[in-house]
């Protein structure tokens, strides 16, 4: 082979062939291993494409779960923000309502009372009535809102069912009789103790007596059966016009009217019935329906008995009970029943008239009590003040921040204050007072429009001492401030009248007590001090002479210097106790210039001279 030539040489015939086959060979060789390497590299560009694409889909499918889940997140905290929103407004548009219905209820009530025209009583009734009735449909209303926000607690006791349905029922005879409607109650049981929320079922029961006799005319039948089978069962019939068949199945729904019942002018906003069924699941119960054309409807209301269907939660403990629970200053839903019934006049308890007789009066001599109003509303500043001024010295504020300021300078006996203000709210005005060392011990008295329990406990959690729901009775604004001030009196009695008394006992606060425990610190300090002044324990107690003295008045019923006193007198007795040191010793300790004026203000303050009193231990 040569030059990549083959040499092929036949020995018989002696001829020699040449084949140049090696380069084509050669060419075919590369071609394949290019060939090979191009494939090879396609195939691994291939692989690689489809793992980035498998890689870009993963990725993809990773970032759109992660959108979808952030869709969904934004959707969930948009539906909360939305929830929220809607709580809010509720809340605010409530208080819109319940304070000038607060005046409207309150004014009508003073007109009745006060009035002995008979044009203006009949429409001042008028007036009350209406507002009853508005009242009335911002309970229910507020009611649908909360269970619609899941917000609506359920508390039940088990208490005797039958009692309250008579009650009630029987509520509605003074309407039934002006309307001529025979009402007729049932029980095949005299008594029955179930598990029920007192509130939640008297608006059950009054809704439904209250739609029987609204649709019932004139000379029909009410009639309530009570029976208790497996479960509890409320039967109430009426004759009225009835429910067509195609009206029927949308009747518990919301803002639904038939337009098919005779009394055109009690037709209804269609929330009563939506808010009983509502109420009923609450119970773990059922309501059913039935009705004929032209020969009257039935409501049944089914119960459970015994407490297996209830979760540990909606079972009302004994320490859950608020002391003032049952008498909150609201309209109770039978009474906003009674608001179709023609009203009449009613003479005020004894009670009432006892505890508003022994009011001071600012022509008794005593020092006449300063309270303080904070509300943002002009008009019902004006309504309280009317309803108050008569008694006590009334100072203003028209928000939060204004009111702790003033209740700074004046130490007012006893404050009162909205809880929906701008710039400060009453929750937030009432915890600032109650940390302050100056208005710790100043009661507050929160007036609300929020009508639940839940608001209630929140007012009492941050300090305020009573709690009244808008709309409320002026006779009772006038008890509670009256017996709010009547404490702290006997309190501070108690500490001028007795020798040992721990500080806690008369503080309203744990800011009081350490108050207290400050003042005598800095008083014993200089115990044995003739000279100690008035000016200098002011500047180390870091209050004006008008605040110490307000203080010292709404705490102990003492001047600042008969304070002093008083701490002088109170260590005299500890050492005279101990027999310690002579009556004459004692008296220069303590910080008495002299022992005669020793022991004038000791018989002074403890009846006896300081002799007579060593004689006794």
């Amino acid at each position: 082979m040569l030059n990549g030539t083959v040499v092929i040489t036949y020995i018989k015939s002696g001829q020699t062939f040449q084949l140049s086959w090696f380069p084509y060979g050669a060419l075919f060789f590369v071609g394949c291993l290019v060939r090979i390497i191009i494939y090879r590299f396609i195939e691994t560009n291939r692989q690689k494409i489809a793992a980035q694409k498998d890689a870009m889909e993963s990725i993809i499918q990773s970032e759109r779960l992660k959108s979808q889940m952030t869709r969904k997140q934004l959707e969930t905290e948009k539906w909360q923000e939305l929830d929220k929103l809607k709580s809010r407004f509720l809340a605010n548009i409530s208080h819109e309502f319940r304070t000038p219905l607060t005046l409207i209820l309150g004014t009508a009530r003073q007109l009745i009372s006060e009035n002995h025209n008979k044009l203006v009583n009949e429409r001042s009734r008028m007036q009350e009535k209406s507002g009853k009735q508005l009242l009335r449909q911002v309970n229910q209303l507020l009611d649908l809102s909360k269970l619609d926000a899941g917000k609506m607690m359920f508390q039940a006791e088990e208490k005797d069912i039958i009692s309250l349905i008579k009650g009630i029922f029987h509520s509605f005879e003074s309407l039934a009789k002006q309307r001529e409607i025979e009402l007729v109650f049932k029980s095949e049981i005299e008594s029955v103790k179930i598990f029920y929320d007192f509130d939640k079922m008297e608006t059950i029961l009054s809704n439904l007596f209250s739609n029987a006799v609204k649709f019932t005319p004139s000379g029909g039948q009410v009639e309530v059966m009570v029976s208790q089978k497996k479960q509890l069962e409320i039967r109430v019939a009426d004759t009225g016009p009835g429910i067509s068949q195609q009206h029927l199945p949308y009747i518990f729904d919301r803002f639904y009217q038939t337009g098919s019942r005779d009394v055109s002018d009690q037709k209804g906003s269609g929330i009563g019935l939506a808010l009983t069924r509502e109420l009923v699941r609450l119970h773990h119960g059922k309501i059913k329906v039935t009705s004929e054309e032209n020969k009257g409807t039935v409501f049944t209301v089914y119960l459970p008995l015994g407490k297996e269907h209830l979760r540990e939660d909606e079972i009302k403990k004994a320490e859950d009970i608020l002391p003032s629970e049952t008498d909150n200053g609201i309209c109770t839903q039978s009474e906003i029943q009674e608001a179709d019934i023609p009203l009449v006049k009613t003479e005020k308890s004894p009670t009432a008239s006892r505890a508003l007789s022994d009011l001071p009066s600012p022509d008794s001599g005593t020092e006449i009590p300063i309270l303080l109003i904070v509300e943002d509303n002009d008009d019902m500043r004006a309504y309280i003040r009317d309803v108050l001024s008569d008694v006590y010295r009334v100072e203003e504020a028209a928000d939060g921040e204004q009111g702790f300021s003033k209740a700074a300078q004046l130490i007012p006996d006893l404050i009162i204050s909205d809880v929906m203000m701008p710039k400060l709210d009453g929750y937030q005005l009432c915890e600032k007072l109650k940390i302050d060392e100056r208005t710790s011990h100043i009661p507050v008295v929160l007036l609300t429009a929020r009508s639940g329990r839940e608001s209630k406990i929140e007012g009492l959690e941050h300090g305020a001492d009573d709690y009244l729901i808008k709309p409320f009775e002026s006779v009772e604004l006038r008890a509670r401030v009256k017996n709010l001030i009547d404490l702290r009196r006997r309190l501070r009695q108690r500490f001028s009248r007795e020798i040992t008394i721990p500080f806690k006992d008369i503080a309203a606060t744990s800011a009081d007590e350490k108050f207290l425990e400050r003042a005598v610190s800095i008083i014993e300090s200089r115990l044995d001090d003739p000279d100690m002044s008035i000016e200098w324990f002011c500047k180390q107690m870091a209050l004006s002479r008008s605040q110490l003295f307000r203080k010292f008045q709404a705490l102990t019923n003492q001047s600042a210097s008969e304070f002093i006193r008083s701490v002088r007198l109170k260590r005299a007795v500890q050492l005279l106790e101990s027999k310690s040191a002579t009556v004459s010793e004692i008296a220069y300790q303590t910080g008495f210039g002299s022992p005669d004026y020793f022991r004038s203000c000791f018989k002074k303050q403890f009846g006896c001279s300081p002799s007579a009193y060593l004689s006794k231990s």
